[in-house]
């Protein structure tokens, strides 16, 4: 056995293994870095459209988890791992959300109706989606009826946009 050749074949390939790491390593700081210099842009934006907190730290939270699932994947992809798999499972993750979502994106369309067709406005008296009251506020998912028991009610924009709405 040839121990000169075993050992420079060894070297080479340690050698070729340790820069993909260190190549991987340079990866995963710089894409953590400019992850985090996209949150601080997202973070400025929503703060200066006085979007309320609860919903940036939400927003936040979600764009951090799909930069970084696309910076290890494409980590992977470096050192040869086959990602298609990895994308099938995103795509299948996607049709799951947008069908738990489906609800929400219902009220989302609905309530961009209900403030550009304007059946009803803020301060009026309404009978919708079975509640009756005084309405507060449109929402982009809900109305906030006041009903006249002093209740305030949340009623999906989807429900009232399908019912039918005395004013």
């Amino acid at each position: 056995m040839d121990w000169q050749h075993l050992s420079e074949v060894v070297s080479a390939t340690l050698t070729t293994f340790g820069l993909k790491v260190l190549g991987a390593i340079v990866a995963w700081l710089v894409g953590r870095y400019l992850i985090g210099a996209a949150l601080r842009l997202i973070g400025i934006a929503l703060t200066r459209r006085e979007v309320d907190a609860t919903l940036q730290r939400y927003l936040a939270n979600s764009v951090n988890v799909a930069l970084n699932i696309v910076l290890v994947v494409a980590i992977l992809g470096y050192f040869g791992v086959e990602t298609t798999s990895f994308a099938a499972l995103i795509a299948g993750m996607g049709v799951a959300i947008g069908a738990a979502w489906a609800g929400l994106l219902a009220n989302f369309a609905a309530g961009a109706f209900l403030i550009v067709l304007r059946p009803f406005k803020a301060g009026d008296f309404v009978r919708a989606g079975g509640t009756a009251g005084t309405v507060n506020e449109i929402g982009l998912f809900a109305t906030t009826i006041l009903t006249p028991d002093n209740v305030s009610a949340f009623v999906g924009n989807n429900k009232i946009f399908s019912d039918t709405i005395q004013n």
